[in-house]
């Protein structure tokens, strides 16, 4: 595995529209991706986006981590890059 871009922090807030419209684009929902850091992997010779998905009940409710009460229980997650067109540029 190797990183090829990882987009977290300020870059995170200050791209957020165009992130999510990426994110979409790349069959992912935004609204389940923990904002600490996104990031292109590339793997086994693909390229993959791998982020922090939150885990949620079966009404969409958001859990609490078991391992950390006041934290959001989320899993690490990857799926194929598709479309990298609309990523922002680095700073």
């Amino acid at each position: 595995m190797t990183v090829l871009r990882l987009i977290q922090g300020d870059e995170l807030s200050e791209h957020r529209e165009a992130l999510c419209e990426w994110l979409k684009a790349n069959d992912i929902d935004p609204m389940s991706v923990r904002d600490r850091w996104i990031s292109i992997e590339l793997v086994a010779g693909s390229r993959v986006i791998r982020y922090r998905a939150f885990k949620v009940t079966t009404d969409g409710r958001r859990l609490v981590d078991p391992d950390d009460p006041t934290e959001v229980w989320s899993e690490l997650m990857s799926r194929p890059l598709k479309v990298d067109r609309d990523l922002p540029a680095p700073q």
